[in-house]
């Protein structure tokens, strides 16, 4: 069956499900990924980011729903045909105990490619990665992001199409995250490979992907990755608040809420606080300020991580800068409830 059919997506999924025991954690109406672009799943601890990407590698299949690889649905057929165009790495990769050159051929040894394809591609593949000159190191002493970049090198030696990575940075020091960083982009604009990866790194996802897909409670959400906060709902006389374990949010609803989110474009930024009815005032330290079009995003460290979009004109004229003590406001009815 032949699966390069030109226009169609390079890896697409149908109405997934999934069930741990009898608890429903995965829900995913309809994904689609294009050759060549840079995809960030992100979202809270328990969203659901690895078992998408598991199924999406065809390594655990769903309850329901169905993928396609170039418009073909993936059946028993041809499941082991797609499965060698897709690889998954994950945030602590394991390597053989040889040499970084006897690793990233082990894919290679397995599709009994002959010896001098094998040498070519891994030198090819050690040079992606920046590792050249690394073939004969002992595997077991490298440092967490060499490993890594050794996982990927191995990867990218069977040349997949889809190359999934849970968490890439997450264990590496920060020139380490850098490089990786930069691995990703020339994957997606020197050989075309569709990278989907996780992480807990907004920023990482603002600055790598084509694409950002916020995951909560299992399913899609149709907003950015910013101010997403898991806890619990409680109540006192005063009224309902939403408590993170270390703020505590006021919410206009008496149910109850797993999750809230906050639109970085309602909250308001105060050198103190404002006289208003919004229920919700916080105070914070300017943490990075980043350039966002027309707009500046603002991190601020309230007790919490939030995210706040002011104009260009208002940086100026309240003279915001990194350090700085500010007032975070925004009114209940801008806290969205999961």
């Amino acid at each position: 069956m032949d699966l390069n059919l030109t226009g169609k997506a390079c890896l697409e999924a149908h109405q997934l499900r999934y069930l741990y025991g009898q608890k429903e954690v995965l829900r995913i109406p309809h994904l689609s990924f294009d050759q060549g672009k840079i995809y960030a799943l992100v979202g809270p601890n328990g969203a659901g980011k690895t078992t998408l990407m598991l199924i999406l590698s065809l390594l655990l299949e769903p309850v329901s729903g169905r993928i396609y690889c170039r418009g073909v649905e993936v059946n028993e057929a041809n499941q082991q045909k797609v499965r060698r165009r897709i690889t998954m790495l994950f945030q602590d990769p394991v390597l053989f105990r040889s040499t970084v050159e006897k690793n990233v051929e082990y894919g290679l040894r397995v599709q009994h490619l002959e010896k001098g394809e094998r040498k070519r591609r891994v030198i090819e593949a050690l040079k992606m990665v920046g590792l050249e000159g690394f073939a004969e190191r002992n595997a077991q002493e490298l440092s967490s992001g060499e490993a890594q970049r050794v996982a990927i090198a191995r990867a990218l030696a069977i040349r997949p199409e889809v190359l999934l990575l849970d968490e890439p940075t997450a264990n590496v020091d920060e020139a380490n995250a850098r490089i990786l960083e930069g691995i990703i982009r020339s994957l997606s604009q020197d050989l075309r490979t569709t990278v989907i990866f996780s992480t807990h790194d907004r920023n990482q996802a603002y600055r790598l992907a084509d694409e950002i897909i916020t995951l909560m409670e299992g399913t899609i959400v149709p907003f950015s990755p910013e101010n997403i906060f898991r806890g619990k709902t409680i109540r006192d006389p005063e009224g309902t608040w939403f408590d993170t374990g270390r703020i505590r949010i006021f919410l206009p609803m008496k149910g109850e809420a797993k999750a809230i989110y906050i639109d970085p474009k309602d909250i308001l930024i105060s050198h103190t606080p404002l006289s208003s009815s919004a229920r919700n005032c916080l105070e914070g330290k300017i943490e990075s300020i980043t350039a966002n079009g027309d707009w500046v995003r603002l991190q601020i460290d309230a007790q919490e991580s939030f995210h706040a979009l002011i104009t260009q004109k208002s940086l100026l004229e309240m003279g915001l800068n990194v350090g700085m003590r500010v007032f975070l406001t925004f009114k209940s009815s801008a806290v969205q409830v999961f």
